[in-house]
């Protein structure tokens, strides 16, 4: 025996209180979201930034001309986020590797180490 429930009745003040009061909460999500956005695009910028003053020592040219293309697209979407407007796209990274990412002579982090037994093969006693 199962009692299906339904909404109370909401008077009109009510009903438009909660009307009001889901746009803020819709407003304020979409605030949150938009400074989030800014933010990355910032921190984007950012490293553009560093990449292009990183190759600038010793980078060829090719390289830098990457670089600063990278930062000039990653700063014009940082404005237009800032500025209100959609950017055209998003912003690619520099091309260059940050500090935190995996050098290429370095084995990635998903990747087994040369002297771990990969996932399939069965462990000795010893490694156990």
């Amino acid at each position: 025996m199962s009692e299906t429930v339904s909404a109370p009745a909401l008077d009109d003040e009510t009903s438009a209180a909660l009307t009001l009061f889901n746009t803020y909460v819709d407003a304020d999500r979409d605030r949150t979201r938009r400074e989030k956005r800014i933010k990355k695009a910032e921190r984007a910028k950012d490293d553009a930034a560093a990449a292009v003053k990183k190759l600038a020592e010793r980078g060829s040219a090719e390289e830098k001309a990457a670089a600063e293309s990278a930062y000039r697209d990653a700063s014009e979407a940082w404005r237009k986020l800032r500025d209100g407007e959609e950017p055209d796209e998003a912003p690619a990274k520099a091309e260059a590797p940050s500090d935190d990412e995996p050098k290429s002579d370095e084995p990635k982090s998903d990747e087994p180490k040369s002297d771990e037994p990969k996932s399939d093969e069965p462990k000795s006693d010893e490694e156990e």
